[in-house]
């Protein structure tokens, strides 16, 4: 009997796929403490912010900074940091996404979804199409977690760090406190 082909997305591509999700996650919500900076709205709307997706906070973001006062260096300076989280957030919706197939090169993979974009279109069958290896992927999720860290500082920076206050209710109680019924 014949061995079995190893599948050609590897556990360390999982391990950066799963870093790449995550990261973008965490970026995701710092747009909601941006959204909720900006706006200075009581924090009990938090929770209707996750029913926005990434695209839709980006695009408030950005339209509530152009119309507001802000000088324009401070708008051009959220709107890079839009661009650069929109790259992170798209490679993020095609690992989430997306398929992957075996790449040319020994321990590559490559993206794998049929594209509607203005015409029909395979996307990863083609030979000149981006291929990944693990470490490649590790390398561009830890752009994105610095890419993350410029966002808490220029949040920090232009006061746009919220502190939202924690009840005091909402803790579990210890074990040994509990009654056992």
């Amino acid at each position: 009997m014949a061995e079995p082909k190893p599948h050609w997305v590897t556990p360390d591509h999982y391990m950066a796929f799963g870093m790449i999700v995550n990261i973008v996650a965490e970026m995701e919500g710092l747009l909601d403490e941006v959204i909720f900076a900006i706006t200075k709205a009581d924090h009990t709307i938090l929770p209707l912010l996750t029913f926005l997706s990434g695209k839709d906070k980006r695009d408030y973001i950005l339209a509530m900074a152009k119309e507001s006062q802000w000088p324009p260096y401070l708008v051009k300076g959220m709107e890079g940091l839009l661009d650069r989280i929109k790259k992170a957030a798209d490679l993020r919706n095609d690992v989430a996404h997306s398929s992957w197939s075996e790449g040319r090169k020994q321990g590559t993979i490559k993206l794998a979804k049929l594209s509607a974009r203005g015409t029909l279109r395979m996307v990863g069958v083609g030979h000149n199409e981006k291929e990944w290896t693990a470490a490649e992927l590790k390398a561009e999720a830890l752009k994105f977690q610095a890419l993350g860290r410029d966002l808490l500082m220029f949040m920090r920076q232009y006061g746009l760090v919220v502190n939202i206050p924690k009840k005091t209710s909402d803790t579990i109680p210890n074990n040994s406190e509990s009654d056992g019924g």
